[in-house]
């Protein structure tokens, strides 16, 4: 325990502070006193933290820790066995750990003082020199490996990668076959240093040698019981070993070959290394054969794709007088994948195309492997966006229309459903007349696409032709105008014709029938003809007027008279009586036919409309009745 001389502190404050740093040194045996002058000061040190250092560092300089005090400054190692100094230079001799104090002299108005920490020396990594390749021959037998420089002083031990090139025993290489393999050289840890290694390689080579050939053998399943092998030739004295890949297609004892099952199998031929030659391997492939089935047929497919159906087809194995199963295969999976259930293929179509499939049989028995191939064609119907339809005038030059885009490559042609409205050449389209025409595009078959085609509208109008005014026309009840005067026209359409008032006129297959008498408007339309469109309307008056009664002929002196329906003897009596709105109708003496207002009505009381009602009575087509009621 150092001694603590009786301090007279100038501020109360520091006193207080350096008490206690006093008091902490103590404790922790870090600080020691000379014995100070009088009213000296004691310096605030800061506490050094331990050093560690590698072995193969070999020197370092320590500082000293902080200080408010001047004084110079020594520094004592504990344990000179690992290291020494000279003043702050620490040469390092060995791993270990010692004490080291750090002394501050007396200076001015400061007391001298010490503090101690640790020096902490770890083993060092050896620096590793090269490792130089090694070389030897067959005949050579062996060399000495000789290590890599290193500052490291572990022993040396040696490994080689593969056992049948080198092997090594301490520092002695011994060389077994020609090839190279990679050394190893570890050099153990000691107190000092930890462990290292490098690697080299060693390259061993032989005698030159010369090797015959190992064929490939084909043989026919129970063609042979058993076979011998023929060594390969070799300048080399060393021993041949064969083996085979597969022992379930032939057994293989020494150079005795038994063939036991249909398939192929590898023949590894392999010669130890001997008198200064390496070894050598040689393979050859063993077939073992069985007879061919014979097969039936396995006919191309072809199939058209379609969007409403599930698109899926199966396929039938060939015959075969084989008794093995069948695998089924797909070239292009993108067209049509397949899938084997039993010996049916399941194929599902994918997309229109050409695939080839294939079926596979495996070996049987005496049967060895066989297969047969088909091309399945899958056809589709492209689809496409139709052209939108083209409105047009007479006289518009002509147009190019494109097709449609297709996944098909074919030809398209291009027909009009209206030549003399839109004529076709090639793909322009020549307008010509007034009217409405449908363009198909037809698109050929090719390759796996069907025939295809798609159509458009194209709307010609024409010039409003000039027409003049409509007549007025008058007809007879019960009268067809075959013809009327039409309005003149520099357009070659045909009329067409309306009634305002079916109830008086109407038109039937566009000739004018009176049916009533009254007035009506009668519309004449010229439809569109040649270069010209349809027509304004025009329209005029038609009355429909009662009809003529035409008289009885009268017989000639010498005929001798026939009684008839209009004879006086046999003339019928009509009788019409109205009240309110029934009028009521009787004949006697003949058939007729009753019409009020041009409609066919029934004799008795007929319930009629207030206005203008006409009735007409008719014997076969003769009038004998034709009169006018108004009724209120």
């Amino acid at each position: 325990m150092c001694e603590i001389p009786d301090f007279h502190w100038v501020h109360l404050d520091n006193r207080y502070m350096k008490i206690k740093l006093l008091a902490a040194a103590l404790v922790m045996g870090l600080v020691s006193f000379q014995t100070p002058v009088a009213n000296a000061a004691f310096p605030i040190i800061a506490l050094p933290l331990p050093t560690t250092v590698n072995f193969d560092a070999k020197t370092i300089t320590l500082v000293p820790p902080t200080s408010n005090s001047p004084g110079a400054w020594t520094l004592d190692i504990a344990d000179k066995t690992i290291a020494t100094n000279v003043g702050m230079v620490v040469t390092i001799l060995k791993t270990g750990s010692t004490r080291v104090t750090f002394t501050q002299a007396p200076s001015g108005a400061f007391i001298g003082a010490s503090r101690s920490t640790q020096l902490n020396v770890k083993a060092g990594t050896p620096t590793i020199g090269t490792f130089a390749p090694i070389t030897g021959t067959l005949l050579q037998g062996s060399a000495t490996i000789l290590p890599p420089t290193s500052s490291g002083t572990g022993s040396w031990n040696y490994t080689s990668s593969d056992q049948k090139i080198a092997t090594i025993a301490g520092n002695v290489i011994r060389f077994l076959d020609i090839g190279t393999a990679t050394i190893t050289a570890s050099q153990g840890s000691d107190g000092n240093w930890v462990s290292a290694s490098a690697s080299t390689t060693v390259t061993v080579s032989g005698l030159p040698k010369t090797l015959g050939s190992f064929s490939d053998i084909s043989i026919a399943k129970d063609s042979v019981a058993t076979l011998n092998l023929v060594k390969p030739t070799s300048n080399s004295p060393g021993n041949w070993t064969f083996t085979i890949s597969d022992p379930s297609i032939a057994l293989l004892s020494g150079l005795v070959l038994t063939p036991l099952n249909i398939g192929t199998a590898k023949i590894t031929a392999y010669q130890a290394p001997a008198a200064g030659f390496g070894s050598s391997k040689l393979t050859m492939t063993l077939t073992i054969s069985g007879a061919a089935a014979t097969l039936g047929d396995f006919k191309d497919v072809t199939y058209n794709q379609s969007s409403t159906s599930p698109n899926t087809l199966t396929i039938t194995a060939p015959t075969s007088s084989s008794p093995a199963t069948w695998t089924f295969t797909s070239a292009d999976p993108a067209i049509a994948t397949i899938t084997t259930v039993g010996n049916l293929g399941n194929v599902r179509v994918l997309k229109p195309g050409h695939t080839k499939i294939t079926a596979s049989q495996n070996p049987s028995g005496n049967f060895s492997a066989t297969s047969a191939s088909m091309v399945l064609t899958v056809t589709g119907a492209p689809s496409y966006v139709a052209p939108e339809d083209l409105q047009k005038v007479v006289g518009d030059p002509e147009q190019v229309v494109l097709p449609p885009t297709s996944v098909s490559a074919g030809a398209w042609v291009y027909t009009s459903s209206s030549p003399d409205v839109v004529s076709i050449s090639g793909q322009k389209l020549i307008f010509g007349n007034a009217g409405s025409a449908t363009i198909t595009m037809s698109q050929a078959a090719n390759d796996y696409w069907l025939a295809g085609s798609t159509s458009f509208k194209v709307n010609v109008q024409g010039t409003t032709p000039t027409i003049g005014s409509l007549a007025a026309v008058k007809v007879e009840v019960g009268q067809t105008l075959a013809t009327i005067p039409n309005p003149t026209s520099n357009s070659t359409g045909k009329w067409k014709y309306t009634i305002t008032d079916p109830a008086i006129a109407k038109v039937v297959d566009n000739k004018i029938v009176g049916i009533s008498i009254g007035a009506t408007t009668i519309i004449a339309t010229q439809l569109p003809g040649g270069k010209y469109g349809q027509s304004n309307s025009v329209q005029a008056a038609i009355t429909v007027v009662a009809a003529t009664t035409k008289p009885t002929p009268k017989p000639s002196a010498s005929a001798t008279p026939k009684p008839t329906a209009t004879s006086v003897a046999n003339k019928p009596v009509v009788k019409v009586t109205v009240k309110k709105r029934v009028i009521n109708i009787s004949v006697k003496g003949s058939i007729v036919t009753v019409l009020i207002n041009g409609k066919k009505k029934k004799l008795g009381a007929n319930k009629v409309s207030a206005g203008a009602n006409t009735v007409v009575v008719k014997v076969g087509s003769t009038v004998i009745f034709n009169k006018t009621y108004k009724i209120l």
